[in-house]
């Protein structure tokens, strides 16, 4: 439910998002780290050690709890949606710099995932990499949590798009075919 409100900007009419794909948590916790060392922690340990400056320690933990904040977005909005009509590939490079590629399932040529190391073996993640036909364009994620159940909910996800695509244009053909005898034997 929080997912389809987060992404339904995102999304076409009648879409509803089957899986999302992030980056490992464990791959990028060096920045997180990071951000709260320096954003949060520093100004806390100089508030205890000169209180009287606490207007800036205070303007530089709300400094460091935005860059927490954007952090936070930019891993979240960095995604792989899979839903029931296509794949959106979304970058998220800041509050005003972010694009959504779609790619749909009758487009998709092959899928791949990749585990390479010590780490993404044991911690389960690797890069995903999906093959659009004609193009020879490769778009992906890198660093994937649970690539092979990724690759898994594509496929699945694929194969359910097609079934009912296939369906919907036998349904349309059908009709088709007993509109052309009506209109012949009311012709004749």
């Amino acid at each position: 439910m929080f997912v389809n409100l987060f992404y339904r900007s995102y999304l076409n009419p009648g879409e509803r998002i089957n899986y999302v794909a992030h980056v490992h948590p464990l791959v990028i916790y060096k920045s997180f780290v990071q951000i709260v060392f320096l954003g949060l922690l520093l100004p806390s340990l100089f508030y205890v050690l000169m209180p009287p400056l606490w207007i800036l320690w205070a303007i530089w933990a709300g400094l460091g709890c935005v860059k927490l904040f954007l952090w936070g977005a930019d891993w979240y909005y960095d995604a792989l949606l899979i839903t029931n009509q296509t794949l959106i590939d979304l970058q998220w490079d800041g509050i005003f710099k972010r694009s959504a590629t779609r790619i749909e399932y009758h487009t998709i040529e092959g899928i791949s995932y990749e585990v390479s190391g010590f780490w993404p073996t044991i911690l389960n993640y690797g890069d995903i990499s999906i093959e659009r036909i004609g193009s020879g364009k490769i778009v992906g994620l890198k660093s994937v949590m649970f690539p092979k159940s990724v690759e898994r909910e594509i496929l699945q996800a694929q194969n359910e798009f097609i079934k009912n695509k296939s369906f919907k244009d036998n349904q349309t053909l059908k009709d088709l075919l007993a509109n052309m005898l009506q209109d012949y034997s009311n012709f004749n």
